[in-house]
């Protein structure tokens, strides 16, 4: 039997209906007044986009990783930030993101064997811009 537009209860039948809340019963407050779980999937959505902008500077910070002297710091966060995006990425089941997660992680620590291989020229040839 067809339904009317905001009835609880079916009119044929009387069986309760789909509705989200009972106009007898207070609603069940939370630890600050709110109901149980209405913030779950913004704080899903939140963390989710949070883990994408982790990767996106992970690739940015890995990239810078290759510059001398600020290299190591840039690729220690690059590998930092990659580490994490991609956990949290892969923990919600999110592709869209893990890419420059992992793109992050894997330049950051090619950027920091490059960071060592530059230490060991200056330390062998004394003149850290050759010549």
């Amino acid at each position: 039997m067809p339904l009317n537009m905001g009835l609880a209860n079916c009119s044929h039948c009387g069986a309760t209906v789909g509705t989200l809340f009972s106009e007898t019963t207070a609603p069940v407050g939370g630890a600050r007044g709110t109901l149980r779980g209405v913030n779950k999937p913004t704080d899903s959505y939140d963390r989710v986009e949070k883990a994408k902008e982790r990767a996106n500077n992970s690739l940015i910070l890995a990239l810078v990783s290759f510059f001398p002297a600020i290299g190591f710091i840039a690729g220690l966060a690059a590998i930092i930030l990659g580490l994490m995006a991609a956990r949290t990425l892969k923990g919600a089941n999110v592709e869209d993101g893990q890419g420059s997660a992992t793109a992050g992680l894997i330049i950051g620590v090619l950027g920091l064997i490059a960071q060592g291989g530059y230490v060991v020229y200056v330390m062998k040839s004394g003149n850290p811009f050759g010549g």
